[in-house]
């Protein structure tokens, strides 16, 4: 077993000595353990510039949708629509949404919600996922920025060939995918329409982990619900966890030299987080999810807002369900004041 360094010892034992500071000093546990995560993920912690496009926009069931693309590293475009409801009146909370391996901004946004069929880029056969519940959300009276990540779908080369010409130039594609996702947090934080201070973040599975990676980063997320993201203990997985099932982007280099998910994550109390953790859901068993909890529980404790954290465990695999969906809703409903 890796033992914990003493860098995260610290941190620790000065999350637990202080309560709740609004903002971050200096001195800071939160910002100390997120300039170590930034290293890792080998990106700046400074906030990314974005310049947007819109390619058109079009209005359907009372909600307006944009198709918007920017700039990134390397070149590339990531795609996403925005949509929001129509008659709207002030700022709104905003909510990135971030789907798995196997799907796209559209497989989230179709008009249909619910479990449905769906066809993965590349493929002939379809299979089962939970479609269009960023329109769904939108619906419920929130802003939405769903988009394609980065090496999935049709975003090529995939993952593992970015990764290697990657680590060759000192970087990882984690930290590529987490800087674009960055960008659009400024993209929303400079709209007119909505909060700045009110904006989440939500994922499945991919999704999942680079919505967690990307709160450990920016603090502008107010409030951040993985599901079913591989977020538990790195420590464990590599110990029981099946090696095949993450892709490479999963597996940051060093990051056990610095801490465990659990460590970074207590860093970040008290700041909202939940998690959907099936306890058969084979990216993340539930010995990494109770080690997850066994750094972060106390911290929250003790800085005297153990309600921000919210871990659900019910029965069952790595899927995205109705369930999850309506505890992520309430989740954000509640820390971003809808």
């Amino acid at each position: 077993m890796y033992a914990r360094s003493l860098f995260f010892l610290i941190l620790f034992s000065l999350a637990c000595s202080q309560k709740a500071p609004e903002v971050a000093s200096d001195e800071s546990p939160q910002l100390q353990a997120k300039q170590t995560f930034a290293e890792l993920l080998r990106i700046p912690t400074e906030v990314p510039q974005v310049d947007v496009t819109l390619h058109g926009t079009e209005e359907e069931e009372g909600l307006v949708i944009e198709d918007i693309s920017w700039e990134s590293l390397d070149g590339v475009r990531p795609p996403a629509y925005v949509i929001r409801p129509k008659d709207t009146q002030g700022p709104l909370p905003a909510i990135v949404c971030l789907h798995g391996s196997s799907g796209n901004r559209d497989s989230m946004v179709t008009r249909e919600f619910g479990r449905g069929e769906w066809i993965r880029y590349g493929r002939e056969t379809p299979h089962q996922r939970l479609l269009g519940w960023a329109r769904e959300l939108a619906r419920h009276g929130y802003l939405v920025l769903a988009m394609t990540q980065r090496g999935l779908d049709n975003r090529m080369p995939d993952t593992s060939a970015q990764n290697k010409v990657m680590l060759l130039r000192g970087r990882t594609v984690m930290g590529a995918i987490v800087y674009e996702i960055r960008q659009a947090v400024t993209y929303l934080q400079g709209r007119t329409d909505v909060d700045p201070q009110r904006i989440g973040m939500t994922g499945m599975s991919f999704g999942g982990i680079t919505t967690f990676y990307t709160w450990l980063v920016d603090d502008r997320i107010a409030a951040a619900a993985p599901i079913c993201g591989g977020v538990g203990s790195l420590d464990v997985y590599a110990e029981i966890g099946s090696r095949d099932y993450h892709g490479i982007y999963w597996w940051i280099p060093d990051i056990l030299t610095k801490g465990d998910q659990g460590d970074f994550a207590a860093a970040m109390a008290p700041r909202p987080l939940m998690m959907w953790a099936p306890l058969d859901d084979i990216g993340m068993p539930k010995e990494g999810v109770d080690r997850f909890l066994e750094s972060v529980e106390p911290a929250y404790e003790a800085a005297g807002l153990r309600e921000n954290l919210v871990v659900h465990r019910p029965p069952g695999e790595h899927q995205f369900t109705l369930e999850a969906f309506d505890a992520m809703k309430a989740f954000f409903d509640e820390h971003l004041d809808r």
